[in-house]
């Protein structure tokens, strides 16, 4: 393994902001000049490290493995006292690339002199493995300047998200919004949206047009309902502000004009404004009694149905039963009131007469009664009773504040026929939505603006979803008209293509459909790089020749026939970054990898299963297993693969896992941290292919002086391992 010049360490941050320079040499680490030439040192690279590439975990023991994999100088470092690592030295070396001084180790000292029987220093090939991986990798580290993004979510959109999807989330909307105000970009599509969390935001929040697809009818569903509860949140929360707006605006307008009314009064209209008081006041102005100037302070916009008073006496006349106003109020005649309404009147009049045989001047305790709202229990009760009605109904998207004929508000100016046929109409209402209430239409994040469907996209089928879930921008036509009959072109402005963590292929397809669509900025975050097919094979043959494949997409790479292989694409989605900071997580995978390998190897030695080259048998998930121990791990394998319980006794087991723990234990975690640390390598090759391929394409095209092509690392890469967004705009 050849070392380069320790200076190429990492890559510095401006070079991931790519401009129109040659084969796309910004994409790249620095210390190169051309992605042939990095391409080629990479290949060179990456060969001699396929023993430890190649390996299966779970063929350690059949196929032995330290033996035959393992470089020999690099098993006698690990082994020797000064070489042997810790938990802790293990996890810096894969997630910093720090190989610590050789003879710092405790165990490298016997009575305070040290031990010469073994190695003195790490191997020079071990040293340039490392230096070789940071020379080679592309910068992974979050641009400080993404931190803006950082809770800026609206509180509606973050339930269900992980703090993993919200860090994501919230720095790739932020990123998208920005683009598209820059750019005019209106409308959306997701591609592989899920469960929505990114349409959500993308529509609720930043107003823009979403289409969310997904081909999984599941998920689709799930992000669908959780839509309708979204746009609940938002349309109460839009409408709220609205009303809170116009109460303001009309507050501010009374205080206004009153002030106006108070700091001048028309001359010569004295009459006119002694009017005015006459209508506004309820009792006599000339009454000079403490009672009655008490009483006269007391206003009269009271509720509909409160008694009337028309002569502040002593002595209160029972509530007559027709509710008309005096002669000078400037109010419409009342209808007949409810028989409801009558009996509380009658109480709260027979209330005013205690109070007014106790206190025969007029108290402060009548006054009072005055204000008394005698039939709010009845318009409870009648709420409460239609409020009851309507449960039955399927839940709806609350739609505009209560007219003056809704009857959820009580009104007493319907009468009793009116009433009743309004309540049998609203116990069937149906759900409104923004196909049938044309203000939620206008909200933002109804329907108009975000729609979920399952569906396959392909070059063939995208014109017409645009044309069918996209608002149409009207075009005058530039040809004659008899050319096209009097119609008119219909456009669907600048949209964006995006795909957040897109698993295999869906990644490489969105890039093929957007050089091919009339998208104008691709938004692509990859992963489940396993699923990824691959045009050639291991010889460089070509295994898919109808332009399906996923790997390699650039003329760069299909010129030197780049292949990756089943290991290589497993080790592209490890995360080297996140074992320092989750130590005893990778503690635990380690144990559990000698756990598989273990009973393979037992499994083999009994007959129960072919040893290599056969494929060893998928388990499944076996966490929680192993925290019993290993015989009840080994039991439940057993089991699980029907295999017979008794071939493999208890004893048998706990036997050969305290045999081979201290000694395999440590080896298997070597292999597993060398194998992880190519990981940030093999996603390379992946994330530059897709970069190279948009390069070529979009650069090759006229008029490119605002087109670009960007690969960032838009999240942090410990909070999300799968960090890197390509970023791409036509001109």
């Amino acid at each position: 393994m050849d070392s380069t010049p320790d200076e190429s360490i990492y890559m510095d941050q401006d070079s991931v902001h790519p401009a129109h320079d040659d084969a796309g040499r910004s994409f790249l680490p620095p210390g190169f000049d051309s992605m042939e030439q990095y391409l080629s040192k990479l290949q060179e690279f990456l060969h001699q490290c396929e023993p430890i590439t190649n390996l299966m975990i779970v063929d350690y023991f059949t196929t032995d493995s330290w033996e035959t994999r393992m470089p020999q100088d690099w098993r006698e470092a690990f082994e020797s006292p000064q070489g042997k690592l810790s938990s802790l030295d293990l996890m810096e070396l894969v997630s910093l690339g720090k190989l610590r001084d050789y003879k710092s180790s405790s165990a490298a000292t016997h009575g305070g002199e040290q031990d010469a029987s073994g190695p003195q220093d790490w191997p020079e090939s071990l040293k340039a493995f490392v230096r070789m991986i940071k020379t080679l990798s592309i910068n992974r580290t979050l641009d400080p300047d993404y931190s803006k993004f950082k809770d800026t979510l609206d509180i509606h959109l973050i339930p269900g998200m992980s703090p993993k999807k919200l860090h994501e989330v919230e720095i790739l909307s932020g990123l998208m919004a920005s683009y598209s105000k820059e750019h005019g970009i209106g409308s959306v599509i997701d591609l592989g949206a899920g469960q929505g969390y990114l349409s959500r935001v993308l529509a609720f929040q930043h107003q823009l047009c979403v289409l969310g697809v997904d081909s999984n009818t599941i998920q689709t569903c799930g992000a669908q309902t959780t839509q309708k509860r979204t746009e609940k949140l938002f349309v109460n929360k839009t409408r709220n502000k609205q009303n809170s707006a116009k109460k303001k605006e009309k507050k501010q307008a009374k205080a206004k004009d009153k002030d106006s009314k108070d700091t001048s009064k028309p001359k010569g209209q004295e009459q006119q404004q002694q009017q005015q008081q006459q209508q506004q006041a309820t009792q006599d102005q000339t009454s000079t009694s403490s009672s009655s100037s008490a009483l006269s302070a007391v206003p009269q916009e009271t509720s509909s149905t409160a008694c009337p008073v028309s002569e502040p006496t002593s002595t209160l006349s029972p509530c007559p039963t027709s509710m008309s106003a005096p002669p000078t109020s400037p109010r419409p005649e009342k209808p007949t009131s409810r028989p409801e309404e009558d009996e509380s009147c009658k109480k709260i009049s027979k209330k005013f007469k205690t109070e007014a045989g106790s206190s025969a001047s007029g108290s402060d305790s009548g006054q009072a009664g005055t204000n008394k709202k005698p039939n709010s229990n009845s318009r409870k009760k009648k709420t409460k009773k239609i409020n009851n009605s309507a449960k039955t109904t399927t839940p709806t998207i609350p739609t505009a504040p209560p007219t003056e004929t809704s009857v959820c508000n009580g009104d007493s100016n319907m009468d009793p026929a009116t009433k009743e046929a309004a309540e049998t109409q609203g116990s069937t209402k149906a759900p409104m939505d923004s196909s049938n209430d044309p203000q939620m239409a206008q909200t933002p994040g109804s329907n108009f603006q975000l729609q979920h469907i399952t569906h396959t996209i392909t070059a063939a089928t995208l014109p017409t979803l645009l044309k069918e879930h996209f608002p149409k921008i009207s075009k005058p036509s530039t040809q004659h008209l008899s050319d096209h009959h009097g119609e008119e072109e219909h456009d669907v402005g600048r949209w964006t293509l995006c795909g957040l963590h897109a698993c295999g292929d869906l990644t490489s397809n969105m890039v093929k459909l957007f050089l091919e669509s009339s998208a104008t900025c691709l938004f692509s975050v990859g992963c489940c790089y396993h699923w990824i097919t691959e045009r050639y094979d291991k010889d460089g043959h070509v295994v898919l020749d109808d332009g399906s494949h996923g790997f390699p997409l650039s003329s760069v790479f299909n010129a030197r026939k780049a292949h990756l292989g089943d290991h290589a694409k497993m080790i592209a989605c490890q995360s080297p970054e996140r074992w320092l900071p989750y130590q005893k997580e990778s503690e635990d995978a380690i144990h559990g990898h000698y756990f598989r390998a273990l009973l393979h190897k037992l499994m083999v030695e009994k007959g129960l299963y072919p040893g290599p080259p056969a494929i060893a048998p998928v388990l499944g998930r076996m966490g929680k297993h192993r925290l019993k121990g290993f015989p009840h791990y080994l039991a439940t394998a057993l089991q699980r693969l029907k295999m017979p319980a008794e071939a493999i006794t208890a004893e048998e087991a706990q036997r050969a896992y305290d045999t081979f723990l201290e000694r395999d234990l440590y080896r298997i975690g070597i292999f597993w941290a060398l194998r992880t640390m190519l990981g940030p390598l093999f996603e390379g090759m992946i994330l530059l292919d897709r970069a190279m391929h948009l390069h070529e394409t979009i650069m090759s095209r006229p008029n490119t002086k605002t087109a670009s092509v960007q690969l960032v690392a838009g999240f942090d890469v410990v909070e999300s391992p799968r960090n890197m967004v390509l970023i791409a705009l036509k001109d």
